[in-house]
């Protein structure tokens, strides 16, 4: 015994030196409670094979030896370490076993040594604690260093080798079982020992620091005993005896642990370790239940491990029911409230019993727990009253009870608590569970309605809570009755939860009465949470109720569920409809679109259903027609009511809206009445609709256009009952809607106001053609006579234009549908319907060409009506003009969807027609010289025919005759410019869609020589209107051109002059083609070389205009290849020589062009290749300094890359003298720059990739947009666009400037300043003075001077963050500045100027930026005088009367009154330009605290 001592102490002095040299340089971090390894609990239940559980071993102590950063890691390896060498040690004691000194550690041989080594740490901590007591502030610190360093890495390794040692293979756990009572007594005084060190600590008259620190160690000691403890519980093996004496012993011992460690820190006052508690008894539970079930699946007879933690698991239900029990039987002895150690003590067994629960793997143990919250919500049974607090964990954990498990097949419609929990049960409920729980459930639910917990009347904080878990648990009682399967034993509780049904569904709704009661902020949102359970419950529980509507003829107990379900819902829509009280006000923005739409929509779907199916019970389809109805006028009166209350109002429409989409607009059409009953039938005049702007139900018009739209999206699922409708409803009923309102725009009773309202109401009427297009199935029956109806409707285009666009729209919805659903073979249906309105479409086709036609003639007849002298009606006249336009783009469009599908024969003749109409006006509009009318009206009609050749083009439906006539017809047109810009522009789009939808028409070798020659002897009569299209066309026919091909290569030369040119061109789209253009070509040159050599003779030309326009398509060309072609980077120092010859040319539109290339090849080149053109380059841009001043942040851009790459030493010589000034600003600049950079201050680094960006801006591409100037004032070309003042830029510091960069989003640069209506590429018309307003605005005389930034093309125009042009007083500005042209043009030697910097530093500006600070200097300098100004206080009122010594006020001598202060009412000082010095004369007299507006 001795000997065992001595090793013990031996043991412990090792682990504890071991363990303080490695926490030496680490701190304890905070051990948290970790969810068990299921992999441990499982290793006793293994096949018992040796060598897998020696592997297993081995590979847990290479894992408990390895470290980590983590501190806990350390010290547990240290200690490991220490037993193993521990254990060494005692083998080699041992003269039996030095034979095996080979053989590595045991789990029993650590265990015993974990064993020791803790026994012996028990004792030290022991003293420690006897010390504590005695106020011995020494002992504080070492006893938290030895739970810290010591026991818990002792007890963590004891926790994992514990399977180990019980494995089946060790002896089936003989030494653990024989040892049990040990390690079990060891733990309870650890346990003691954890709670004496919180009493000592807590008591101590030691520091704050230390006390704390030692509770912390008792804390942590804890939760590691309980997680040692968890797995001695589960893994300890059972008693081999078969004496029911030794059973019951070892029951006894197991449950003396559990009861001094899991469950007597369930009551602990810190909420940590009564966490860690919960947590190892739902570990303990969830185990028990899955080796049960597990157990059962695989083998009748279950392990006695398996027993035994069952075992385990019944000893914490009775302790929890106990706990119940305890507090029921008190309900009369003493009040209970919650702060009752009684209330406390309850509610954390609740907490846990609602989480523990549904793991249960009895129904049973559900049940009684179940029965045990009914009877506390009772009071006890004794009378007593139970707190709101009580009462809400009880109906928690009653949800817990009523939830369905993994054990129920986890089809719960409820969502589980512990949903997220991994382990779980995996049975099956018996039918005689199935019985029980229904029986409980129906228990509850009658329970529940007779006792609901008025919560209303409580001041318990969180009394809406108990609502809504009250709720959930009626949902969920109702849902175990319901969703039962099996026998007859469920089919009663079927039928009591569906005659329940209606009083659960009364108790729900009024719990959102209850929760709307107050109007603070907390009753809105406890009557959203109520509202938002009695959505869930409608939304799960009516589809179940519903689905009996259906019954078997055969089985009698079916159609009494189909009576008892009519019944049930026939109540419900009572119950439902009483939610559109006003009680319910608060709750309707959630209840009305969820429960009450639910609700509907569910009906809806149900009557569809069986209208569809064929063969229903016209009695139920009549008893529903009838339901929806009372609930849809329900709703539609209530917004009546809510007319002046727009929240509810908003509240009503939404759910009208989403009743639209849940039963489908032909149904809700066929429920709703649009007459005004109020008007007699037999009165001449009477108004059959209501007149009124928002009167009657006209105001689901625009909701049911809305939902039409939505619809779209079903349209893929074509098997959405809801999106198919009868062609013939709206034939009959929404056309009928129509013609009455268009019958009443006509009535001449009705004044101009009410006509327009009702022409307004005929074209939303019209909209719901939509909806009726998505999926119609009647097309064989009825789309012919709606064709001829809407044939009508486009002929009557005069009165209703905006009809137009609207049937179209639906023409082509109908077309695409019926298109898809024959392609994907869904049904012969579809085949048939294709077929019909592949037939149909013959009639439609003609009157659409017909359409385009008189369309474009009222252009021609508008635009002869020009010479109006009235404005007014010359703007009306435009705008029908333009409306025209869209009109006739609707059609075609519509044109080339119906021409897909209309019959070949049909299509090959009409296309023939609108042919030989079209030469037959190209022939009359040669041969006609009349007046400017008359070549209008041709050109129009050339116009529609070649928009109406271009429509059947882009179908794709022409075969290559028809394109060939086509072509040949149009080739004329493009050849000649007699006629108007617009005829030659639309055969452009001809061309252009013959070239993109029929590229094999245009890819033969004899077609694409014909149209090359057409394209290159057509440029001398090609329009600008029409350039942008012919430069598509060229790019189309160049994609097909041959590289080895020498006639298609020698068209490249022959176009590429107009292609440079067109470069250069003003609109922006035409630009864009061109550049596509130019490097389409160099693909299908093949040969970079000779492509550029082809550039390069444009340099050469006599106009500044074409070399710059070579020198742009250079920089393109560059800025695509450079980095992937080396042909095009070996060739770039030579082209670099050849543009340089440039930088003499004296044109501005050359230098901007030349500083462009430099920039993009200064990017592109790679510092070997430019190295020696560096003089060149840097002496040709220095010559654009002086005179040349617009260009110069390009410059300097320029100069800051190249002085990166090749630093200020080798740039600084190469800059001429009279310039040197700039070097040495660059150079401080970049130095302070790289300090910043230190400093943690660097701007975030952006590259720019988009070639406009790179050629047009002036910001720095490399810097994020921030340039040397603007890197000090915060000032740029972007910011002065938006708007900033340069006072405040310059006011802004570095660093406050470095921030906001960093922090701010990366700015996207534009290619300059570009006016609003300019942006899409089209030009603005000056003269045009509707344009020019939406595109101008006149500076406010107060305005901030921000034309300062680095590109002086800025200051002569300016623009507003919207793009629009701002007008300032010229004449007002120079005055203003003359100071500073005069320095603008002064000598740069005078251009460096002194500007004061934050603290006091002084900084030097280069002459680049001398001019613009000083401005922005005096601009600040005035501002400061102007806010100095506009701080003076106000004339004081009633000033004679203020003392100049004191406060307050005095009378002096000769004064006759009293002191007053007379404030006169004029309003013109309360106005908005005047209001804040009238507030300021008021504080002479009152005082007020100063705060922000």
């Amino acid at each position: 015994m001795g000997r065992n001592r001595s090793e013990s102490s031996a043991t412990m002095a090792s682990i504890q030196s071991t363990a303080a040299a490695s926490s030496s340089s680490v701190s304890m971090g905070g051990m948290m409670m970790n969810s068990s390894d299921m992999a441990l609990y499982d290793i006793p239940l293994t096949s018992p094979s040796q060598q897998a559980s020696s592997t297993n071993f081995e590979q847990l102590l290479h894992d408990l030896q390895s470290t980590s950063v983590d501190p806990r890691s350390v010290r547990k390896a240290a200690c490991c370490a220490a037993l193993i060498e521990t254990v060494q040690e005692r083998r080699q004691k041992n003269q039996n076993q030095q034979q095996q000194g080979g053989v590595g550690v045991s789990p029993n041989e650590l265990f015993l040594a974990t064993l020791a080594a803790l026994t012996s740490l028990q004792g030290t901590l022991e003293q420690q604690v006897k010390q504590l007591r005695n106020d011995s502030t020494d002992g504080n610190n070492s006893s938290s260093n030895e739970v810290e360093t010591t026991a818990l890495p002792l007890l963590e390794i004891l926790r994992q080798i514990l399977p180990y040692v019980a494995h089946p293979s060790n002896n089936h756990g003989a030494l653990l079982l024989h040892q049990f009572g040990t390690v079990s007594r060891m733990l309870r005084m650890f346990v003691a020992l954890g709670y004496a060190y919180t009493a000592s600590s807590s008591s101590s008259t030691g520091t704050k620091k230390d006390n704390a620190a030692t509770s912390s160690g008792a804390n942590a000691l804890l939760r590691q005993i309980l997680k040692t403890t968890t797995m001695l519980l589960l893994i300890a093996p059972p008693s081999s005896s078969s004496a029911s004496t030794n059973t019951q012993e070892s029951e006894k011992e197991m449950a003396k642990l559990l009861h001094a460690t899991i469950i007597r820190m369930f009551q602990d006052v810190r909420p940590k370790v009564r966490k860690a508690a919960f947590g190892c008894a739902m570990d303990v539970v969830i185990v028990a239940s899955s080796s049960s079930s597990s157990s059962s699946s695989s083998s009748s007879n279950s392990s006695p491990l398996v027993q035994q933690r069952k075992v385990i698991a019944d000893f914490l239900w009775e302790y929890c029911h106990a706990v119940i029990t305890q507090y029921k039987s008190s309900g009369s002895k003493k009040n209970k409230n919650d702060s009752s150690s009684s209330s406390k003590n309850l509610i954390h067994i609740l907490r846990l019993l609602s989480t523990a629960l549904p793991y249960a793997d009895d129904v049973r143990i559900r049940v009684r727990f179940g029965d045990d919250c009914l009877a506390l919500m009772g009071g006890g049974g004794e009378g007593g009253e139970v707190s709101m607090e009580v009462i809400r964990e009880t109906l928690i954990t009653l949800l817990s009870c009523l939830e369905k498990g993994e054990e129920d097949n986890n089809d719960g419609l409820l969502s589980s608590s512990m949903e997220d929990q991994e382990v779980g049960t995996k049975g099956t409920t018996t039918a005689k569970e199935e019985e029980e729980i229904s029986k409980f459930a129906a228990r509850a639910l009658a329970f529940l309605l007779q006792h609901r917990p008025n919560a209303a009347n409580s001041s318990f904080s969180s009394a809406g809570d108990v609502n809504v878990v009250y709720g959930r648990c009626l949902m969920g009682c109702v849902e175990r009755m319901l969703v039962r399967t099996g026998d007859e034993s469920t089919l009663a509780s079927k039928m009591l939860a569906m005659k329940l049904f209606p009083n659960v569904l009364t108790s729900i709704l009024h719990l959102c009465d209850e929760a709307a009661e107050g109007d603070d902020g907390g009753a809105i949102n406890s009557a959203e949470m109520c509202g938002t359970e009695f959505n869930q419950f409608v939304s799960r529980m009516i589809p179940i109720v519903t689905s009996y509507f259906s019954p078997d003829g055969t089985n009698s107990s079916n159609n009494n569920l189909q009576r008892v379900a009519l019944e049930a819902i026939s109540n419900c829509v009572d119950i439902i409809r009483q939610a559109l009280k006003i009680q319910y006000r608060n709750a309707w923005g959630n209840i009305l679109p969820g429960g009450y739409a639910t609700f509907t929509s569910t009906l809806a779907l149900n009557l569809l259903e069986m209208r569809g199916g064929g063969g229903g019970n016209s009695e139920l389809e009549g008893k529903l027609q009838t339901w929806l109805k009372e609930l849809v006028v329900s709703l539609l009166r209530l917004r009546d009511d809510v007319e002046k209350d727009g929240t509810a109002r908003t509240a009503v429409e939404y759910a009208t809206s989403t009743v639209m989409r849940g039963m489908g607009l032909e149904l809700f059409l066929s429920l709703v009445d649009f007459t005004d009953d109020h008007v007699d039938i037999g009165d001449k005049k009477k108004k059959s609709l209501n007149t009124e702007s928002g009167g009657g139900l006209w105001w689901l018009l625009p909701l049911m256009k809305q939902s039409a739209s939505a619809d779209a999206s079903a349209l893929a699922s074509s098997s959405s009952i809801t999106t198919k409708s009868h062609l013939s409803f709206f034939q009959g009923r929404v056309l009928n809607l129509a013609r009455r309102c268009d019958a009443a725009s006509a009535d001449g009773h009705r004044t101009a106001a009410e006509a327009s309202i009702q022409k307004q109401r005929v074209v939303e009427v019209w909209s719901l053609l939509y909806y009726f297009c998505l999926h119609p199935i009647d097309m064989k029956e009825n789309f012919a006579a709606v064709a001829k109806t809407v044939v009508k409707a486009l002929g009557d285009h005069s009165r209703y234009p905006k009809l137009v666009p609207v049937i179209c729209g639906s023409l082509k919805s109908l077309a695409v549908g019926v298109t898809g659903r024959a392609e994907a073979n869904l049904s012969t249906e579809a085949t048939e319907d294709l077929e019909v309105l592949s037939n149909v479409s013959t009639k439609i086709l003609p009157s659409l060409f017909k359409l385009v036609e008189t369309l474009n003639e009222s252009q021609n007849t508008n635009s002869a009506d020009d010479m109006d002298t009235d404005d007014k009606s010359s703007k009306e006249k435009q705008a029908i003009r333009q409306q025209n336009m869209q009109l006739v783009e609707a059609v075609t469009d519509t044109i080339g969807q119906l021409a897909q599908i209309c019959p070949p024969e049909f299509l090959q003749n009409l296309f023939k027609k609108v042919v030989q109409r079209l030469l037959v006006t190209t022939t009359d509009a040669g041969d006609n010289e009349g007046d400017k009318s008359s070549k209008d009206t041709q050109a129009l009609r050339m116009c529609s025919l070649l928009g109406l050749g271009q429509a059947l083009v882009a179908s794709g439906s022409l075969d290559d005759n028809s394109v060939s006539l086509l072509y040949r017809a149009v080739r004329p047109l493009v050849r000649s410019d007699e006629h108007d810009s617009r005829v030659q522009k639309r055969a452009y789009k001809v061309f252009a869609a013959i070239c993109e939808k029929h590229k094999e028409f245009v890819t033969s070798e004899e077609r694409l020589n014909e149209m090359t020659d057409l394209m290159v002897d057509s440029i001398v009569t090609c329009q600008v209107s029409a350039r942008h299209m012919r430069l598509k066309c060229m790019t189309y026919i160049v994609q097909g051109f041959d590289s080895s091909n020498q006639a298609h290569m020698a068209v490249i030369p022959k176009i590429m002059g107009e292609v440079l040119l067109c470069l250069k061109d003003s609109n922006g789209k035409t630009r864009e083609a061109a550049y596509q253009l130019l490097l389409e070509m160099a693909v299908a040159r093949d040969d970079m070389t000779d492509y550029f050599k082809i550039i390069l003779a444009a340099l050469g030309a006599q106009t500044s205009h074409m070399r710059s326009a070579a020198v742009m398509a250079l920089s393109r060309l560059t800025f695509e290849y450079a980095r992937n072609d080396m042909t095009v980077q070996s060739l770039l120092p030579s082209l670099m020589q050849t543009v340089a010859f440039l930088f003499d040319d004296s044109s501005r539109e050359v230098t901007k062009s030349v500083i462009g290339f430099v920039r993009v090849c200064v990017a592109a080149m790679s510092p070997d290749q430019l190295e020696p053109l560096l003089p060149e380059v840097v002496g040709g841009i220095m010559k654009y300094n002086k005179g040349r001043d617009r260009f110069r942040a390009k410059i300097k851009i320029i100069l800051k890359k190249l002085v990166r790459v090749y630093g200020y030493d080798t740039i600084g010589p190469l800059v001429p003298e009279k310039d040197s000034r700039l070097i040495t600003h660059m150079r401080k600049l970049s130095e302070r720059s790289a300090r910043r950079k230190a400093a943690g201050l660097q701007d975030g680094q952006s590259v720019a990739n988009n070639f406009d960006d790179m050629m047009e801006s002036d910001e720095d591409d490399s810097d994020d947009g921030r340039t040397f100037m603007t890197g000090v004032t915060g000032f740029t070309k972007m910011t002065s666009m938006t708007g900033k003042s340069m006072k405040s830029a310059k006011n802004k510091s570095v660093v406050s400037g470095a921030r906001s960069t960093m922090t701010g989003k990366s700015v996207k640069s534009t290619s300059g300043p570009r006016i609003k209506a300019e942006l899409q590429g089209e030009i603005l018309d000056m003269l045009d003075a509707s344009k020019m307003a939406k595109s101008v605005r006149f500076a406010d005389s107060n305005m901030d001077d921000n034309d300062f930034s680095d590109d002086d093309e800025m200051d002569d125009m300016q623009f507003d963050n919207q793009g629009r042009i701002i007008i300032s007083d010229g004449l007002q500005k120079v005055s203003g500045d003359k100071g500073a042209v005069d320095d603008f043009d002064s000598d740069d030697d005078d251009e460096n100027l002194q500007l004061k910097a934050g603290g006091g530093k002084r900084r030097r500006v280069s002459k680049f930026e001398s001019v613009k600070v000083e401005k922005a200097e005096r601009d600040a300098a005035n501002a400061r005088k102007q806010s100095k100004q506009s701080k003076k206080p106000a004339s004081s009122i009633g000033s004679a009367y203020k003392s100049k010594k004191a406060g307050g006020d005095v009378k002096k001598k000769g004064q006759k009154y009293e002191p007053y202060a007379y404030v006169p009412l004029n309003a013109k000082d309360y106005s908005k330009k005047n209001r804040s010095n009238a507030v300021s004369k008021m504080g002479t007299v009152v005082r007020s605290n100063k705060r922000k507006r």
